[in-house]
């Protein structure tokens, strides 16, 4: 390799190294800002001055707000898409559940401020499975809550309807969490989720 060759190669990690350096400080800017403000009355300019970068660079990396939007959210579900699939398989219904709510709530506790941008989109009771990033897709797993019902492992219902309760609920105490100040111990937050989903869709003899 010639000496240009590697200069070229060495300029280039460094403008990558940079861009991904600058992706990072905008997102997590971005983060906060559509966290506090809401998608619709964020701005780029808001964007960039959180992130302590000019509004070109903003431009430079993400073609507009809406895909800086997408890209905070596909990163988040891509990253706890995988915490699910970490979970062991081949348990039982309420196994599955109990677990995928731990999991739920110890990722967005730890995550306040997109914990609020969550929340924010929570008024349909969970995204689009549609609109989610390849793999997460298991968020709105209506076949886990349709065995569940067959198996008798929970109560007789509509497995969709039983779904949308687990989510609201877990919303409901993760919103007033924040509201609360978020002083309860994550452990016992999630605690709480799990034993509202043992009392509201676990048949009567889950204990």
């Amino acid at each position: 390799m010639s000496a240009p060759t590697r200069t070229r190669g060495a300029r280039e990690k460094i403008r990558q190294a940079r861009q991904e350096a600058y992706r990072d400080l905008i997102v997590e800017a971005a983060e906060r800002v559509f966290a506090d403000k809401g998608y619709a009355e964020a701005k780029v300019a808001d964007i960039a001055l959180a992130a302590g970068v000019a509004t070109g660079t903003v431009y430079a990396i993400f073609p507009g707000k809406r895909e800086l939007y997408r890209a905070i959210h596909r990163d988040n579900l891509d990253e706890l898409a995988r915490l699910y699939a970490a979970i062991p398989s081949g348990g039982s219904v309420r196994e599955a559940i109990l677990a995928r709510s731990e999991v739920s709530a110890r990722f967005l506790t730890a995550r306040p401020a997109y914990l609020r941008m969550y929340l924010r989109e929570a008024s349909g009771w969970g995204f689009d499975a549609s609109a989610l990033p390849q793999g997460a897709a298991a968020f709105m797993d209506r076949a886990l809550y349709e065995r569940g019902v067959a198996s008798g492992e929970l109560v007789d219902g509509d497995p969709e309807l039983l779904q949308s309760v687990i989510m609201a609920q877990s919303q409901v105490i993760l919103a007033h969490w924040l509201k609360s100040g978020m002083r309860e111990d994550p452990r016992v937050l999630t605690a709480r989720i799990q034993d509202f989903a043992r009392r509201a869709i676990f048949s009567g003899d889950a204990d």
